[in-house]
């Protein structure tokens, strides 16, 4: 079983820490210690264990000095859940420190960070994962094989939506700050823009048109160019009052397939009865770092989620925000 450290003990690594309960259960992978400058931070950002088991205690140590912890445990790799802004430089010392990262979606705020981050994983021979979870959700594995396999015949279209209240922190507020976390557009949007390239491949072309609310491009509107096949996407986080939605709707030759509220729905063009398809209950952050542990422990090739992908995404993310800044100027891939 692999031991793990956590970079950050904020609210995204709930989900891991959830996550990797129940990977421990299964005897996967094991968190032994976490990190984080604020000490508040250990017991402000509790977590309910009821659904892994009813006498699972989480036994790790807590540190607000990184490199203490380093020195004091032994892991095989750290899973990185610290502010975007942060990804690159804590991602480069841990590489060359000789240790396997996992880091948090985005992958940084630039493309030219990503290629350094890229080199940092070739030079020191470990492991670089970004926890593009929706890649790793049973839902998209489905989508991706009736997609790949031309199940109900040729994509005629899709939808992608995904909405929040503005994600407004006691703690310096950095997600409202686009220089910090990139705003909707890096943050948000970003999850339909990696999953629109994993289940069609590259657009011959973007054009996306954004607003400003609380903060810049904090609603944006992307249109993805594959052919006469229309692909729209929606990132919005300025729903104060409402609570999270993300869904899609892909429209087939033969079926229209929806995702929503966490479940896949095929409705039948010929007048059969909808069904949902039957998926595992597994999250993309459990799914994730079960694929990571593979790829360290089993010697896997990571085909799935390759740095160079996570990358391109970043390159898309640029190319929307450039596009949205010139009034939803198509651009050519």
């Amino acid at each position: 079983m692999l031991n793990v450290g956590l970079i950050g003990f904020g609210g995204i690594a709930k989900s891991h820490r959830l996550a990797l309960a129940k990977l421990e259960m299964c005897k996967k992978v094991k968190l032994t210690c976490a990190f984080d400058t604020n000490l508040e931070a250990f017991t402000e950002n509790t977590v309910d264990f009821s659904s892994v088991s009813p006498d699972y205690k989480e036994q790790i140590k807590f540190y607000t000095d990184l490199e203490e912890m380093l020195k004091n445990e032994k892991i095989d790799f750290v899973i990185i859940t610290i502010p975007s802004f942060l990804h690159c430089d804590m991602s480069i010392k841990l590489l060359n420190a000789g240790y396997h990262v996992l880091c948090e979606k985005p992958m940084a705020l630039n493309y030219n960070d990503c290629v350094k981050m890229i080199s940092a994983s070739k030079e020191s021979g470990k492991e670089l994962m970004i926890g593009q979870c929706l890649r790793f959700y049973p839902a998209f594995d489905y989508i991706k094989s009736v997609i790949d396999e031309n199940k109900f015949g040729k994509v005629l279209g899709g939808f992608f939506s995904r909405v929040s209240p503005p994600p407004i922190r006691k703690n310096g507020n950095w997600f409202m700050k686009p220089e910090l976390s990139g705003g909707c557009v890096t943050d948000l949007h970003i999850h339909d823009v990696d999953i629109i390239r994993y289940l069609f491949g590259e657009p011959e072309a973007i054009c996306s048109r954004a607003s400003a609310s609380l903060c810049k491009n904090d609603t944006v509107h992307t249109s993805f160019f594959y052919g006469n096949t229309p692909i729209t996407a929606i990132g919005d986080w300025t729903f104060i009052g409402s609570k999270f939605e993300a869904k899609c709707r892909i429209s087939f030759e033969k079926a229209t397939i929806t995702f929503e509220a966490g479940e896949v729905t095929i409705y039948p063009k010929e007048g059969a009865t909808p069904y949902k398809a039957e998926l595992e209950r597994v999250s993309g952050h459990e799914g994730e770092i079960a694929y990571f542990c593979d790829i360290i422990e089993k010697k896997t090739t990571n085909t799935k989620n390759t740095p160079l992908s996570a990358a391109n995404t970043i390159k898309m993310i640029e190319i929307i925000r450039e596009s949205a800044e010139n009034s939803g100027k198509t651009i050519k891939l």
